[in-house]
């Protein structure tokens, strides 16, 4: 567990010292201030983030048959039949790691934009 919780603050801290670098550097070079461009580069990122934790938890129970998968049955003789060459169930391993995959890029994104909301100078608290 304890590596677990070492990668996940070395992948936070690695994503929001990238995402103040380029941000600063993309401030500097458009005249704005240093506080607003990186506070604008953590809610552009943290809400892309956002975005891509909710969408990638809509995905289905169901996904592509792949072309090793032929033991597997189709859901229906409608879906095995096109150009797609059929769907099938995911499996309990898929989901949970679909779930986890969101609620990671859903929590990244919200700690990104509570990051810019901390170091906005419009919001006051630094």
């Amino acid at each position: 567990m304890r590596g677990a919780a070492r990668r996940i603050v070395i992948l936070l801290g690695v994503v929001l010292g990238v995402t103040a670098l380029v941000s600063l550097l993309v401030g500097l070079a458009a005249g704005s201030s240093v506080s607003r461009s990186v506070s604008a580069g953590f809610y552009i990122v943290g809400c892309f983030l956002v975005v891509l934790g909710f969408f990638s938890g809509l995905r289905g129970p169901v996904r592509p048959r792949g072309k090793d998968a032929e033991d597997e049955k189709p859901l229906s003789a409608f879906f095995s039949s096109g150009l797609w060459g059929g769907v099938r169930t995911a499996s309990p391993d898929e989901r949970a790691d679909a779930l986890g995959t969101a609620w990671f890029f859903l929590l990244l994104g919200i700690v990104l934009v509570l990051a810019g909301v901390l170091v906005d100078s419009r919001v006051g608290f630094l």
